[in-house]
């Protein structure tokens, strides 16, 4: 009899887990999630699916993985793996047995491999993180500067005040000449009246300036 689409995603999902107890994360059957404490954070892998997968031929397999603040329980970011996997599709299909050992195996290597080395350097070296993120925009090298909007919490909360301004500053002078002009009218109208700016990005980043003193570059 053939295996559910259900069944089949419980089974790969008890195979990943067990490839990666040996790095010190514990399995969560229920939760279909993956945990290891690193330093004051918790490294998570969390597995999923999808509502539209097709019984014999579609199985979608999306992994995920984040960085908490065990303390606060405060997330820094949510990466799926596929952002780094190299030259592929966003997710895996885990249907068709002949590619399933294939598939699983490249998703436990990313793992292994990626995640879980820079999962580790967030309890040993927090502080190159941290510059990293400075200096690039983001904590991995392929990523561009508008991501580091959505790791700003972790400069503030683990750098300096000196590398949070220089962190903004190189986030701003990255935008296109037009951007920075509407920021710039936002960020004074801001100071001057406390009225909202106009964009998602600006509304979170204008007002992380003014609380902590950070002048228009």
């Amino acid at each position: 009899m053939e295996k559910s689409n259900k069944e089949i995603f419980n089974e790969c999902c008890l195979q990943i887990a067990a490839a990666c107890e040996p790095f010190g994360y514990k399995y969560y059957k229920s939760k279909k999630k993956m945990m290891k404490q690193v330093g004051c954070f918790t490294a998570e892998v969390h597995f999923a699916s999808s509502t539209y997968n097709i019984q014999g031929s579609y199985l979608e397999f999306n992994t995920s993985c984040k960085m908490i603040n065990t303390a606060t329980g405060k997330v820094y970011w949510n990466l799926p793996l596929y952002q780094l996997r190299e030259g592929k599709g966003k997710v895996w299909n885990l249907a068709k047995e002949r590619f399933r050992e294939r598939e699983l195996t490249e998703i436990i290597k990313i793992l292994q491999e990626k995640f879980f080395p820079l999962a580790e350097s967030y309890g040993t070296n927090i502080e190159g993180v941290i510059q990293n993120v400075v200096d690039s925009g983001w904590f991995i090298g392929h990523k561009t500067d508008i991501y580091l909007l959505e790791v700003l919490d972790l400069v503030a909360d683990f750098g300096t005040q000196e590398q949070v301004t220089e962190c903004v500053h190189h986030y701003i002078r990255h935008l296109p000449k037009d951007v920075q002009q509407r920021f710039k009218f936002d960020y004074r109208l801001y100071q001057s009246s406390g009225q909202t700016a106009s964009t998602i990005n600006n509304r979170k980043l204008i007002p992380f300036m003014v609380e902590r003193g950070i002048h228009y570059p």
